[in-house]
């Protein structure tokens, strides 16, 4: 497996990132999502969130809480594993004609050494959620140990965390806290951007935000610096097509199955 960062500037087309394991399809963040969109439909990239813990395990899940993707209630940080993996992971997803298709069929939040384990061959697109310092203390022996760190791009939206995980993973991609990435595209409205002094390997940014346009802003900044850009918020073909067309570097969508 060649180095993401080889692998990003010498794509061919833009890479296929499934948001959350491709949460429209499968419940998000669970290895039935992640293991469907690489075996189905061919993703290159696996995008997921990490929370910590009571008993400091690094699981795959989006929330604070379990409450939205399970049949369980209460906060990541005052559960333990054990207790988290009692709950029903597919209790809640709901598919295109509205079954409730996943539950009840042994759906788990999954430990994230679980997905390092099953998926050896996939580029991982991380973000540490929050700003617990042990969550990236956790993450770094997981990652580590399995030897993953070329594979992988991390970061997170929280400034402090993101400046942890530039610190503890020098050897993975990462990619802009949401301050820096508004401190970007005000940057590259005004013309301040530079080539040199910005270390980061990727922009990660959305299509809307809070319903005011923002792509092009950030197409036309990342191609002044030389970055290439990821984008979210594609779910239908039109979009997904525009966004190929106009060369983004990398597509995460909750529809893995329109490409």
């Amino acid at each position: 497996m060649i180095p993401v960062l080889e692998f990003i500037n010498n794509r061919k087309a833009a890479i296929k990132i499934a948001h959350r394991g491709g949460m429209a399809l499968y419940p998000e963040n669970t290895l039935e999502a992640f293991h469907g969109s690489v075996d189905f439909h061919k993703v290159e990239m696996l995008e997921m969130d990490l929370q910590i813990t009571k008993d400091d395990q690094v699981i795959v899940l989006h929330d604070d809480c379990v409450d939205r993707t399970t049949n369980g209630t209460g906060k990541a940080i005052d559960l333990s594993y054990e207790e988290i993996s009692q709950f029903d992971a597919g209790y809640n997803f709901k598919d295109e004609k509205g079954n409730l298709s996943f539950r009840d069929k042994g759906v788990k939040i999954p430990l994230f050494e679980e997905v390092l384990k099953q998926l050896p061959n996939t580029y991982l697109n991380i973000e540490l959620k929050g700003n617990n310092p042990t969550l990236v203390q956790k993450t770094v022996p997981l990652i580590t140990n399995y030897n993953a760190e070329d594979k992988i791009l991390i970061g997170s939206a929280n400034y402090f965390q993101n400046k942890r995980v530039q610190r503890h993973f020098p050897n993975c991609g990462y990619y802009l806290s949401r301050l820096e990435l508004y401190l970007f595209i005000f940057r590259g409205y005004f013309g301040l951007l530079k080539r040199d002094g910005d270390k980061f390997l990727t922009v990660e940014a959305p299509i809307e935000h809070h319903g005011i346009p923002v792509y092009q802003t950030f197409l036309k900044a990342t191609n002044k610096l030389g970055k290439p850009l990821f984008v979210w918020g594609a779910n239908d073909k039109d979009t997904i097509q525009k966004l190929i067309a106009d060369g983004v570097a990398g597509i995460m969508t909750d529809r893995p199955d329109l490409f």
